[in-house]
């Protein structure tokens, strides 16, 4: 009789986890599977419904498609090569050297990381643009008679992109050049090799992991840069991810888009594959973390010298573009002195013409967006979270399959919906299309913070509240839910910070009653308004400089 009730309650348990997952991915098959298949059927079959590989090969056949194929992979690759030199100097100094403010400043670079891509662009305009700080710097100090072209380049676009990554490259080569034993170059030096030949010998080895992994991060961000590329490239940098749009608004191309957007995603799935396998190595490598006291900056001046150098640099490329958004909402944008009259210009009504609706309406639509997604990401990563905890089979596979929104642009989200929510419910003209966008470019980031604590966090407590009388959904919300509380904060400012900065898709699926900050932000970039842009900007930048801080404090506490 013992041993029947207790395989009852584990078919009960077992069931309910199954029908948990199954909710879940009937949720996701409706947002994220059925219209990835739905893109797929419209790239591979023609106007009559009969399969055809034209518009694939249409991809390698016709000029202008290979000509941004080919400006594509060139531009990531370089964005993603010149972070990296940016990125291994910093990675060293914060690796090997201890100096005040140093844990501050690495929240400081990581800052850019958690912002809008439209509001990095916005902050480079107003530092680089012909008519930005620098130039008018350069003009009145120093008589420049023509401003410098420094932005809407090829250049402009890789210093954005370096600006924009950096963080990667100093977070993961970082931590791992931080966790090489000193016995290995004590070796390497008894045995007679320089600094050199230890660095290329030994050294370079034990972080290639790390290089090649952030290296690999990096170049996939670049290759679906979107926002970036709209705003400083342009028509004449269009890259896969601005061809995918432009086939789909101004031809009204849907397969051969379609067919483009299966080929980079394709490609971004090899590049995730490259980054998930040469992360193994970090599992399986030697290395032997220690503990041993760093050296400190300020014991050599020549070291101490180039370091200062080096972050005056850092200076320039990652943090003033930053600040300046923030000193632009206070001034004037044509003479530079103290004012309001941003705040007060974008609040006026002056610009409901451009955005659809008041500044108000589209405060709230971004607000009421982002809570709406916090809910649903929150609840699904809870959900399966505790579905699969412990031993679960193929385990592994769930959670390649929950991720797979990792690796498919938001471009290409929202093209998707577009071919997929006009029939049989017409859900384009409603604001639940730009919701499930949001929901799929935050559900994994959720997943991935709250998960691994849900997994390390033991069910004594459970047992001990449950002994004691507490019901099963007590016991949830009294000692499950407090366990947990830090990273349901950090997942919770994380998807707020993402739905809020969330551009490509509800770029390409708004309505102008559902207009959100950063549409506002891009139509008052377009129309060269940079005040109230500024203004826009610097609400942004505040907040998520105080949302980076309180998920890096969580992240250090836990």
């Amino acid at each position: 009789m013992k041993e029947f009730f207790k395989h009852s309650l584990i078919r009960r348990i077992f069931t309910k986890k199954t029908l948990s997952i199954l909710v879940v991915f009937i949720f996701l098959a409706i947002i994220f599977y059925i219209p990835i298949l739905r893109l797929l059927n419209t790239a591979f079959t023609d106007t009559e419904g009969h399969i055809t590989l034209e518009y694939f090969k249409s991809i390698f056949t016709r000029s202008y498609n290979l000509r941004v194929i080919s400006f594509t992979f060139k531009e990531a690759f370089l964005s993603a090569l010149v972070t990296l030199l940016l990125g291994l100097p910093g990675a060293y100094i914060v690796s090997h050297f201890d100096f005040k403010g140093k844990s501050f400043l690495l929240s400081l670079t990581t800052v850019p990381f958690v912002l809008p891509p439209l509001l990095v662009a916005l902050g480079f305009i107003l530092l680089f643009g012909s008519n930005g700080l620098v130039n008018r710097i350069l003009m009145s100090g120093f008589g420049l008679k023509e401003p410098l072209t420094i932005l809407y380049s090829f250049a402009g676009i890789i210093m954005v992109h370096a600006f924009y990554n950096f963080p990667v490259i100093v977070r993961i080569v970082g931590a791992q050049w931080e966790g090489i034993s000193e016995k290995y170059t004590f070796a390497a030096r008894s045995l007679g090799a320089n600094p050199i030949q230890t660095f290329f010998r030994v050294t370079l080895p034990l972080i290639l992991p790390a290089i090649i992994s952030s290296f690999s991060i990096v170049f996939l961000f670049c290759f679906l840069s979107f926002a970036i590329i709209l705003t400083i490239g342009g028509a004449s940098y269009a890259t896969l991810e601005v061809s995918i749009y432009t086939y789909f608004t101004m031809f009204s191309d849907f397969k051969t888009g379609s067919a483009l957007a299966i080929f980079q995603g394709l490609f971004s799935l090899f590049v995730v594959y490259i980054y998930l396998k040469v992360g193994n190595l970090f599992k399986t490598g030697a290395l032997q973390r220690t503990f041993s006291e760093k050296e400190k900056l300020i014991s050599s001046k020549p070291r101490f010298f180039l370091s200062m150098l080096y972050f005056i640099v850092v200076l320039i490329l990652i943090i003033a573009p930053t600040l300046v958004v923030i000193l632009y909402a206070f001034l004037n944008p044509f003479t530079l002195s103290p004012t309001l009259e941003n705040f007060k210009e974008l609040f006026s009504g002056r610009y409901n013409f451009l955005f659809g609706v008041s500044p108000a309406r589209v405060f709230l639509n971004s607000m009421l967006f982002a809570v709406a997604t916090i809910i649903v990401s929150n609840v699904l990563s809870l959900i399966i979270g505790f579905s699969v905890k412990g031993d679960f089979k193929a385990k592994n596979a769930l959670l390649t399959l929950l991720m797979l929104p990792l690796a498919i642009s938001p471009i290409t989200i929202a093209l998707s919906y577009v071919i997929s929510f006009r029939a049989p419910v017409n859900l384009l003209n409603s604001p639940f299309a730009i919701l499930f966008a949001h929901i799929l470019a935050s559900f994994p980031f959720a997943l991935r913070t709250i998960m691994p604590v849900i997994e390390t966090t033991s069910d004594s407590f459970v047992y001990a509240a449950r002994s004691l009388g507490l019901s099963g959904f007590r016991s949830f919300i009294k000692v499950e839910l407090n366990l947990i509380k830090p990273s349901l904060i950090a997942s919770s400012t994380f998807i707020f910070a993402i739905s809020l900065g969330e551009f490509g898709a509800t770029f390409m699926l708004y309505r102008p009653q559902y207009t959100t900050l950063t549409v506002a932000l891009y139509r008052l970039l377009s129309g060269r308004h940079y005040g109230p842009a500024a203004a826009i900007g610097g609400i942004f930048v505040i907040f998520n400089i105080i949302v980076f801080f309180i998920i890096d404090r969580l992240a250090r506490n836990r």
